[in-house]
């Protein structure tokens, strides 16, 4: 058991459990079917809420019938908060529809299909560019170019599903490492010198054992 939280918390987060366990066919149906989801949504956030109102979390729809549906919680790279996420994960009980995971992992071939299909959609056909490097921090900051397809709300939802198709790509440990800040734009005409955005883990491992700053310079030009 995880020894930084003290009993009243583990205990909140065992309560959570056994109400999802309660009502895991009726979130199941919602999640699944689509039935009273955005009530049953409502209920599910309000309990998760009582373990922290930062822990976020994901349901992933899975086309085959004989695979459990998979719930993905995130504290979004808050180190604050792992031991709550570490806890959720440990007292998770065996559930019927569902399984568990608890962070956001770094995007491999593995885990390919442990991701929302709208951040492949993202991840696949979004472009970086680097606009700063700061050696010492070892952070970047950069632009993320979406293609124009992508239609979104407002600007607030589009922030949100920039930063997340950021977050699977690089995982939410190393997103709160590495990236300073980021900035969106649509995808212009002129690519040249862009890379993929699943490049980017690779990227900033290269940027890791550069020591000069002259050495950059190419990367900015």
């Amino acid at each position: 058991m995880n020894k930084q939280l003290n009993p009243r918390q583990i205990k909140t987060i065992q309560n959570f459990w056994t109400w999802f366990q309660d009502n895991e066919k009726t979130i199941y149906y919602a999640v699944k079917l689509g039935i009273n989801t955005d009530e049953v949504i409502k209920y599910f956030d309000q309990n998760l809420d009582y373990v922290s109102k930062r822990i976020e979390c994901f349901f992933l729809d899975n086309a085959s019938e004989s695979q459990k549906h998979q719930i993905i919680f995130s504290a979004y790279g808050y180190k604050k908060l792992f031991p709550k996420l570490i806890a959720l994960g440990d007292t998770a009980p065996r559930l019927e529809h569902f399984s568990v995971q608890t962070f956001i992992k770094p995007l491999t071939p593995e885990n390919y299909n442990q991701i929302p299909e709208v951040f492949h959609k993202i991840i696949q056909q979004s472009l970086i560019k680097l606009a700063d490097y700061n050696i010492s921090s070892k952070k970047v900051k950069i632009t993320l170019y979406l293609p124009e397809n992508f239609e979104f709300e407002n600007e607030y939802q589009l922030f949100v599903s920039a930063e997340l198709a950021i977050m699977f790509t690089l995982g939410e440990v190393n997103y709160k490492k590495h990236i300073a800040d980021f900035e969106v734009k649509q995808i212009s005409k002129k690519t040249n010198g862009l890379l993929q955005l699943s490049e980017l883990p690779e990227f900033i491992e290269y940027l890791s054992k550069i020591n000069y700053s002259r050495k950059l310079k190419i990367f900015f030009d």
